[in-house]
């Protein structure tokens, strides 16, 4: 059975190696937001559940995004398991925040995906704390199954496998990591493995396309601080060519989102949190070796949540 609290918040907010020389704290530029409260109170603001659907359909319709780089909202569940919306503002930066759901502890693990290609979430994965993964979108709920705490980081930088639908990275315990191709209706297929020596890294994201061609990116930040760029292939027997390093001085952030097209230029973009709360937005380039522009402070505040997505 699926979990109530996920189908109830999807269903209101879903309407080889060169080395570059980039590095993690390049010059900032202009603040654009900080983290704004969102808490129970503030569904006085949207007093039914009618206004907050009509909120999120107005947001969805926004000019959309591509598949290769989708304009998503950023979701964020906070220690307390309220979970957020922060919609884009086109700008880089966020809108004000909006509460939609209590007890978001439940929940481990939680990625967007956009399984119909048109560049907009339909849909989420989320990992109960018992193991048990769950979807809920547009094409239906479905219970995926359990055994999936076997895994220390999920998530889905879209399309690997060159089918469309937005597919699934779940890295185990022991390094190993796997992928999971997404069927339209929002299954999975059975796992492929992509290869082991992951657990070098402390985080790993992506969403959509980082260097200009279309596929799907990801990158790693290593124990040292450096972070890597691995470009997508397409090919799901091998989704990723050699690394490639970007730059030192990641381990100044505790967590990286990749989070599409935050500023509605055509290219994927990423977020960093430092170890003070800070948000930090790295714009897109579409540099093969050096993806991402200098950084721009977003602002403070954003250490108070658990999962961000």
């Amino acid at each position: 059975m699926l979990s109530g609290l996920v189908t109830a918040a999807i269903a209101t907010a879903l309407v080889g190696a060169a080395s570059a020389t980039a590095s993690a704290d390049g010059p900032a530029g202009t603040p654009t937001a900080k983290a704004l409260p969102c808490t129970k109170e503030a569904l006085k603001h949207a007093e039914n559940s009618r206004l907050r659907a009509g909120l999120l359909r107005a947001a969805a319709a926004d000019e959309s995004g591509t598949a290769a780089a989708p304009h998503f909202d950023l979701y964020a569940a906070d220690r307390d398991g309220l979970l957020c919306l922060y919609m884009a503002n086109g700008n880089g930066g966020f809108k004000d925040a909006w509460f939609l759901d209590s007890d978001w502890q439940a929940f481990t693990e939680a990625t967007q995906v956009d399984h119909d290609r048109n560049g907009e979430s339909d849909g989420w994965y989320v990992r109960n704390v018992d193991g048990q993964l769950e979807y809920t979108g547009e094409a239906g709920n479905k219970m995926i199954g359990g055994g999936w705490n076997t895994y220390d980081r999920i998530f889905s930088p879209g399309d690997l496998g060159g089918a469309g639908e937005s597919d699934l990275l779940a890295r185990d315990k022991s390094g190993v990591m796997w992928i999971y191709l997404a069927r339209p209706d929002g299954t999975l297929t059975d796992r492929y493995r992509v290869g082991p020596g992951w657990d070098q890294y402390t985080d790993i994201t992506g969403r959509g396309d980082l260097n200009g061609d279309g596929k799907a990116d990801i990158v790693a930040k290593d124990r040292n601080g450096d972070l890597w760029f691995y470009k997508g292939t397409g090919d799901y027997k091998d989704p990723f060519e050699s690394r490639v390093k970007v730059g030192g001085g990641w381990n100044m952030f505790d967590k990286l989102v990749g989070i599409g097209d935050l500023d509605h230029d055509g290219r994927s973009d990423m977020l960093a949190r430092d170890k003070s709360g800070v948000l930090w937005l790295y714009k897109g380039n579409g540099n093969a070796t050096d993806p991402f522009d200098n950084r721009t402070k977003i602002g403070p505040g954003w250490d108070k949540f658990s999962l961000m997505f």
